[in-house]
């Protein structure tokens, strides 16, 4: 307890505290620090050696040229293929190697089901009982039955198999891999996206084959949701899937699809499909395909040791990488083909609304005629019937050839035929009565009338022009059509009656004209008006409008 003379001293925590020792300072060195002039001379008058250059370390630089394998697939997209070695040596899983090695042979007898999650499944993260379940699903995997499991004791086989290359042989894993896809792909949605990587590296590293009769049912659908999809092109063919994840259109989202969705989906792929491989994949570098060369990282996302790492470098014809050709590229090409389909479905319905894609190739046209042709054999029989028709009817104002042309008398008939045309012309300036076209009938007017009745003749007898055709009442036509005398000018007018005659080429040749220019601004006023074209790329008229079209075409001439 303190007392009177250090009661103040009791404040003083610091003399509470034990004192630290003192610090030995050691005594400065003395050096030499006054600056020493250096002279520069020439390499002779320096003497001695010079410094060897830097050179790169001979081990490493044989590494990093150091090729595990090359090869040339039996694959018509994918032309080369080399395995190079991962540039960093890492142990991040060297112990989960191990341990596969440690669990390989081990089994367990029936157990229950025991859920298991983890991000990066690891043996060491599982309870007794969820590796019992493991030990027991895999046993059972391996003779091909596969039991109820969970996407952690899917990913942890799969990371065996990866990682012990010489526990399971490359050829019967990329066996084991393809089964265990198609078995549990429809369980774990996501599950395409994973395997369809993996599965891909792991038989480029090896240069083995997927059981392909496994993957034959899907392997299209999933080649637009992977980086690598002509690996599984097998046959250098494009699939469905990969042509519509390139494309700039989808038909889903067209108008017509709810209604005619059955119809869509199993003859637009088909018929695109056959368009494209039948013409594109025959020749690809034409269209913009070309080959790329393409470095990837395999086994992205598995648990892969620095044993089984490797870089993949590739040669291959890139689908998604082609460049553009001409004024179109690849996808404008296979989004045009899909609306050519597209428009041969809403024809068979009688949708008259259709699209008019431009720049697709001839063949590619042929190829999707060819497919509808064999799905709507009576569509093809009914234009068939109507072609002969008209050949029939042409064929009776074909002139009849019987031997060599007679010039002169040839020129003796034409000399007869203007005379004979100057003769008609001078009686008909002459004729002054007005013959009514109703037999048996009189009418009397005044010279006020004459214009009255004039108009009313013109309207009873729409037959009047030189192309003649037949509609029940010409003031009853579709309302949606008179644009075409309020919108179009004379000249745009006279150029659809031009198509409509079947002499289109030699009206636009008459203007100074391109004849696709005339028909793109025809139809261009045309989709503003009813939405859709009113000539073909064949410069005819779309030939469900062709009533209408005639009908406001010769009734104001």
């Amino acid at each position: 307890m303190p007392n009177k003379e250090n009661i103040d001293a009791f404040w003083d925590i610091e003399d509470l505290i034990p004192q630290r020792p003192k610090k030995t300072v050691a005594s400065p060195v003395h050096t030499d620090i006054c600056a020493e002039e250096i002279v520069l001379t020439s390499e002779k008058e320096q003497g001695g050696e010079r410094i060897p250059s830097r050179t790169e370390n001979p081990i490493k630089k044989e590494e990093k040229l150091r090729v595990i394998r090359e090869y040339s697939p039996k694959h018509s997209l994918i032309q080369s293929v080399r395995i190079l070695p991962w540039p960093t040596s890492f142990e991040f899983y060297t112990k989960f190697r191990k341990d596969a090695i440690r669990y390989f042979d081990l089994t367990h007898e029936p157990c229950e089901y025991v859920y298991f999650f983890s991000y990066m499944p690891q043996y060491e993260q599982m309870t007794v009982s969820q590796m019992s379940y493991y030990l027991y699903w895999r046993s059972e995997a391996r003779k091909g039955n596969y039991l109820k499991t969970d996407i952690n004791y899917l990913f942890l086989y799969v990371d065996e198999i990866i990682n012990l290359p010489e526990k399971i042989l490359p050829r019967e894993g990329a066996l084991i891999l393809s089964r265990l896809w198609k078995t549990y792909r429809r369980e774990f949605l996501y599950l395409d996206k994973y395997f369809g990587e993996w599965l891909c590296d792991y038989c480029l590293i090896h240069d083995v084959s997927p059981d392909w009769d496994v993957l034959r049912d899907f392997a299209g659908d999933i080649a637009g949701k992977i980086s690598l999809p002509e690996f599984y092109m097998r046959d250098g063919l494009l699939s469905w899937g990969l042509i519509s994840a390139v494309s700039s259109y989808d038909y889903k989202k067209s108008k017509y699809y709810e209604q005619y969705a059955e119809e869509y989906d199993r003859h637009i792929p088909k018929a695109v499909e056959a368009a494209v491989n039948g013409v594109i994949m025959k020749n690809p570098e034409a269209f913009g395909i070309t080959a790329v060369k393409t470095i990837r990282d395999s086994y992205a996302g598995a648990v892969a040791s620095n044993k089984a790492k490797f870089k993949i470098e590739i040669s291959r014809y890139a689908i998604r990488k082609s460049a553009s050709k001409g004024e179109q590229d690849l996808k404008q090409v296979f989004g045009n083909l899909i609306k050519l389909a597209e428009n041969r479905i809403r024809m068979y319905f009688g949708i008259k609304s259709r699209f008019s894609p431009t720049g697709v190739d001839s063949r590619m046209k042929e190829e999707i005629s060819s497919y509808f042709h064999a799905v709507y054999p009576e569509q093809t029989r009914k234009k068939q019937n109507k072609n002969e028709e008209e050949e029939a009817y042409m064929a009776l104002y074909e002139p009849k050839q019987t031997g060599k042309a007679d010039i002169e008398r040839a020129l003796a008939i034409e000399e007869q035929a203007w005379e004979t045309a100057e003769l008609l012309s001078a009686e008909e300036d002459e004729e002054m009565a007005f013959e009514p076209i109703f037999e048996e009938q009189k009418i009397t007017f005044s010279l006020a009338e004459e214009k009255t009745v004039e108009e009313e003749t013109a309207t009873q007898n729409p037959l009047s022009s030189e192309f003649s055709f037949s509609f029940e009442n010409p003031n009853d036509m579709n309302g949606d059509f008179a644009f075409i005398q309020t919108v179009f000018s004379e000249e745009q007018r006279e150029a659809l009656r031009a198509a409509a005659e079947g002499r289109f080429l030699e009206y636009c040749r008459m203007l100074g004209k391109m004849a696709d220019h005339v028909r793109g601004e025809l139809n261009e006023i045309a989709m503003e008006a009813i939405d859709d074209m009113i000539l073909e790329e064949d410069f005819s008229p779309v030939s469900d409008y062709l009533d209408e079209m005639k009908a406001m075409l010769y009734t104001d001439k």
